[in-house]
């Protein structure tokens, strides 16, 4: 979602943001804009792309500034709505990731006060509350946050002031500091140039930064110390194309997680003793993480022997049977996805024991939860999640084995890697961009398969794709199939094969073309493509889905579409 950057020290304050607005493009956005604060402050900002704004910035040599990419909640993508906002009398301006769940309330009693309002966004309102504030700016937001309810992390800065001033509620917000200079970012990533360690801001902390460096006040006003966290991103590496080298990048990824899970997770032993000991497993992810959590269902209740399921997080409002007795599983590769820290936070005021499987060393999930399993998948900069996927799909798979506690994973794991190396080679119908309709159709392990094969395609085609269980098909859903549209049949068991031959059967029959991505044989496509077979039958998966992905790329490519950078979408969901 919105990325937000700030400096202050002695280098060219334009530079330093549009580098760190850069290296957060990767998280979606609609438009850019940056504060620089000097005698006077001087905004610049408009719809589009990072590299947009950087071409209509005027010269400046101030030392100090905040930046901002928007991902649209409130109002439309447009240079008025684009961050950053300045106050009534134009002393003040902030940017803002969140959502202001009160605005209504706060925006009448702006307009009752005579303040005029700019923009259709919530978060402009932040800016007139603080310049109605007295005393000090630390103070000023501490005010401001008490009035208002939902998420708001926030940097602001003033006229005449080389300060930049931090407040973190619900997304994620680190700052870090060199000789003589300090930084700010939503992200780490937009600082892996600049420092080796950071200090991520809990919720309810102030920052407050300059050149002679960073105090972190505590709700109370006191001050604190910050939890400080190495930097494990890489700097942003120029690609053609982010998609396309991530999916390469699977195999080497997967014996990472491998090595993450055997070397790298300290709480291995409690946590798999906490799983064996639990009457109910529960799994919570959105999106692609959320297929994850299916995929971790199947294989803990058959390896580990206890009942599972898995929720999608938005949907995390009732929770009946979470208690003491529940080991809680989220899911997220940016460990700051908003509706799932919401479903952590419940699930450990229930009792819980609470893990996170996430990408991100230094966010929120990884500090909240019990447990923490990194992927150590490398940084992925695609909005479309693709090697994340296969990793966190490992993860779940290591965790239920340890549970068994049979051995072998590290055979499988070079297995299910070499495999992962073959299905890059696997060919892709990329005339399936033509056809008006496609379907992803699979059975068992190979269900959650196809669900996240049409993820891809959606996202990254912007055309409409479903996934059905090949039993589902005549219950309505083949009403659609018709010579126009297409399906993509996935299947790894061979005890599926006549469940999916009929189902292929059945859409031939109303003149959809099938493709099959098989390691069984024949199922009866018009065009059956090779999988390679996994020696371990419940890791399949993890290769099945790779042809899936690259199908996607490609028809993405075909239609003229960014891959990288889909229509509407974020790589890091941090609004509810």
């Amino acid at each position: 979602m919105c990325g937000i950057v700030g400096y202050t020290g002695y280098r060219r304050a334009a530079k330093v943001l549009v580098a760190g607005l850069t290296a957060l493009e990767y998280r979606g956005y609609d438009s850019a804009g940056v504060a620089l604060a000097g005698r006077k402050l001087a905004v610049c900002k408009c719809s589009g792309r990072v590299s947009a704004l950087a071409a209509m910035m005027p010269q400046s040599k101030a030392r100090a500034g905040i930046g901002h990419t928007r991902w649209a909640t409130h109002g439309t993508p447009c240079a008025e709505n684009a961050h950053p906002h300045l106050s009534f009398d134009g002393k003040i301006a902030i940017v803002h990731n969140g959502v202001i769940e009160n605005h209504d309330e706060l925006r009448r009693e702006l307009m009752a006060k005579g303040i005029p309002l700019a923009s259709q966004t919530d978060s402009e309102l932040i800016a007139h509350m603080l310049a109605l504030g007295k005393g000090e700016m630390k103070d000023r937001i501490f005010a401001v946050a008490q009035r208002a309810v939902g998420a708001m992390t926030v940097l602001a800065v003033r006229e005449g002031d080389e300060r930049i001033y931090c407040y973190r509620r619900g997304a994620a917000l680190v700052v870090a500091e060199n000789k003589g200079e300090c930084f700010a970012a939503s992200d780490m990533t937009a600082l892996a140039q600049y420092v080796k360690e950071v200090t991520v801001l809990a919720d309810g902390e102030c920052a407050v930064l300059s050149p002679m460096g960073a105090k972190i006040y505590a709700p109370d006003g006191s001050q604190t110390d910050g939890a400080v966290r190495p930097v494990t991103a890489a700097p942003v590496r120029a690609s053609k194309c982010h998609m396309r080298d991530e999916i390469n990048e699977i195999p080497d990824a997967l014996l990472s997680t491998y090595r993450s899970f055997t070397l790298a997770f300290p709480a291995r032993e409690k946590a798999v003793a906490e799983l064996k000991k639990c009457a109910r497993i529960e799994l919570f992810g959105c999106g692609t993480a959320y297929h994850a959590c299916l995929y971790g269902c199947r294989v803990l209740e058959k390896l580990a022997g206890i009942p599972c399921r898995a929720v999608a997080a938005g949907e995390a409002d009732d929770l009946p049977f979470t208690d003491g007795n529940t080991f809680c599983i989220f899911v997220t590769q940016s460990g700051e996805t908003a509706d799932t820290l919401r479903a952590l936070e419940e699930c450990g005021k229930r009792g819980a024991y609470t893990m996170a499987v996430t990408n991100s060393a230094g966010s929120t999930a990884a500090l909240r939860a019990d447990a923490c399993l990194l992927l150590a998948a490398g940084t992925e900069t695609a909005v479309a999640a693709t090697k994340s996927y296969c990793c966190q799909l490992l993860a779940l798979w290591l965790l239920a084995k340890a549970a068994e506690g049979s051995g072998g994973e590290e055979e499988s794991v070079t297995d299910i890697a070499a495999c992962c190396r073959k299905a890059l080679r696997v060919p892709v119908p990329t005339e399936c961009a033509e056809r008006g309709k496609i379907f992803f159709i699979g059975k068992g392990a190979d269900s959650v398969t196809a669900r996240e094969g049409a993820l891809k395609y959606k996202e990254i085609t912007w055309r409409t794709a479903d996934a059905y269980t090949a039993g589902e098909l005549k219950h309505g859903p083949i009403a659609l199939a018709d010579g126009d549209s297409c399906a993509v049949a996935v299947v790894t068991d061979a005890g599926n094969v006549p469940r999916m031959r009929a189902a292929v059967s059945e859409l031939r029959s109303r003149g959809t073309k099938v493709y099959a991505y098989s390691s069984v044989g024949d199922i009866g496509a018009d065009v059956t493509y090779a999988l390679p077979a996994a020696e371990e039958c419940l890791l399949a998966p993890a290769a099945a889905v790779v042809p899936l992905q690259n199908l996607a790329l490609e028809c993405a490519l075909r239609l003229g579409r960014d891959p990288d950078r889909p229509r509407n979408l974020a790589k890091s969901v941090t609004v509810i």
